[in-house]
């Protein structure tokens, strides 16, 4: 602060106008310089905090499992079954049938259709295409292809055969016939004749039903009339006859030739061809393509459609059906069957089972888990506030008009 002082008050004096004299050491210029102070310029010391980073080993206990199997001892329950068969008597009953056959008048009727033909004139609005014809530009664009023709040296290998002869033992077989008697059995058919029944037509018929008296919800007696409906009837079935096949068999006595092998070793000469490489260096022309696009324009022709609206007349010939019923009567010859019941008895064999408990123990493998503590080393890092002095240096300043010395400010 009394440096600061001094400077400005040497700095004032100096500006102002008085007889010339030199100014020097920071102080007041009208003073002999024998009698001036001396001022020196100090550094100024100040202190930033910096952060350094330190490394810092923690140790930390943890726990790690540790498996191990042991056999335990597993007791359990198993269902053993035990089967016993007893005799039980079974009672069903079983219907026979009786047929009888009697003759019976059966109406029907037929309806047969009656084809007519109309023809019918429909009028209705189609529409006729009118096609136009112009041109359009189209650009196209073509590929013209450029060949150029390279070579490149191929080595191919060449396999010359070489051929060598061996012998080998054939087995040569050969087959004489001998003939021997064997029984064969022939199967003969022979025609009889099985009866089968054939179910009855089917008609319908109407029935009616007559009326009845009820009361409604108001106490009146209301009586309905009488309704019809129609049922369908099932005729009896008849017995006929049909012929079948029944196989025979018959044995008889068969020549048969059979061929017996006689083998024979020949020695047989073949030849092994053997290939043998030999290398060919040759060269090869190659043929490289290179696409060149050209522009063109053509002319294409192309038709527009219009529809034009026209009216049509139609005649269509419609073909309608009448149906015509006509009555018929026919002599039915039917059976009828009736049912006889009849009771039998009988001894069926019945499985029973029992289950019966037992004990059984096996070893079963446990896996048990355990935790073992051990010690990991952990390094951390942390900032460590440290102070650092720096140096700070006051700005020198020179004074103009005359001779003068440095001051600090």
């Amino acid at each position: 602060m009394r440096f600061t002082t001094l400077g400005l008050l040497a700095l004032v004096l100096g500006l102002a106008p008085v007889a010339p004299a030199w100014a020097g050491r920071c102080g007041a210029s009208s003073y002999p310089e024998c009698c001036l102070p001396v001022v020196c310029c100090y550094p100024k010391i100040t202190y930033r905090t910096c952060y350094q980073t330190v490394v810092e080993e923690c140790p930390r206990v943890v726990y790690r499992p540790q498996y191990r199997t042991e056999m335990r001892t597993h007791t359990y329950t198993v269902c053993k079954p035990v089967y016993e068969t007893e005799m039980r008597s079974f009672r069903y009953t079983v219907c026979k049938p009786v047929y009888e056959e009697y003759t019976y008048t059966r109406n029907y009727t037929v309806c047969k259709p009656v084809q007519e033909t109309v023809i019918r004139e429909y009028t209705q609005v189609v529409s006729r295409p009118v096609w136009e014809t112009y041109q359009v530009p189209v650009k196209y664009h073509t590929c013209r292809p450029v060949y150029e023709t390279h070579y490149r040296e191929v080595r191919e290998t060449h396999y010359r055969p070489v051929q060598e002869t061996h012998y080998r033992d054939v087995a040569h077989v050969t087959c004489r016939p001998i003939t021997e008697m064997r029984t064969v059995c022939k199967t003969i058919y022979e025609t009889q004749y099985q009866s089968y029944t054939v179910p009855g037509p089917c008609f319908t018929r109407c029935e009616t039903i007559p009326g009845e008296c009820y009361t409604d919800a108001q106490g009146c007696v209301v009586k309905k009339h009488p309704t019809t409906r129609l049922v369908t009837v099932q005729c009896p079935p008849r017995v006929c006859q049909r012929p079948i096949c029944v196989p025979r068999v018959v044995q008889q006595q068969v020549p048969v030739t059979r061929l017996v092998q006689h083998c024979e070793v020949r020695k047989v000469p073949y030849t092994v061809c053997k290939m043998v490489p030999y290398t060919v260096t040759r060269k090869v022309p190659y043929t490289t393509c290179r696409l060149v696009t050209e522009e063109h324009t053509r002319m294409v022709t192309q038709q527009r459609c219009r529809m034009v609206q026209q009216t049509v007349v139609c005649k269509v010939p419609v073909t309608t059906y009448r149906i015509v019923a006509e009555p018929r009567t026919e002599v039915c010859k039917g059976v009828r069957c009736r049912m006889v019941t009849e009771e039998h008895v009988r001894q069926v064999p019945v499985t029973v089972c029992r289950m019966v408990q037992e004990q059984r123990t096996c070893q079963v493998p446990v896996t048990v888990c355990e935790m073992v503590p051990c010690t990991i080393i952990e390094r951390r890092c942390r900032k460590v506030p440290v102070c650092v002095p720096v140096c700070e240096y006051e700005q020198p300043v020179r004074l103009r008009r005359h001779r003068s010395r440095l001051c600090c400010l």
